[in-house]
């Protein structure tokens, strides 16, 4: 089975808000015709889902990324527990200059 996994960017903003903004954009895909339609209802559904069932305060009290204070992409995905799990990408600073980071939660 293929893990949905949804792409959100809170730059500027909180992980509740950077899903809406990811299901009004997926949604518009959908009914234009846009893209891989069972991949979008994937997508949509997981979102969807996500936005009626999370505790928003908690989330954004746990994790300065998910507040918004912090500036990065968030990749939003189910486990094999069917809880939802976050992907952090983010860019560090290191001697050489700026990488990538993927960091799990």
């Amino acid at each position: 089975m293929n893990t949905v996994k949804v792409i959100l960017h809170c730059a500027g903003h909180c992980i509740e808000t950077a899903a809406r903004k990811e299901l009004e954009r997926l949604m518009g895909d959908y009914f234009e015709g846009k893209g891989d339609l069972p991949s979008l209802e994937a997508k949509i559904s997981l979102l969807s889902d996500f936005l009626h069932s999370a505790n928003f305060p908690s989330l954004r009290a746990s994790d300065p990324r998910l507040s918004g204070e912090m500036d990065c992409t968030v990749a939003l995905m189910r486990n094999e527990n069917g809880r939802f799990t976050f992907e952090f990408r983010e860019k560090v600073r290191t001697r050489e200059g700026l990488r990538n980071c993927t960091i799990f939660f």
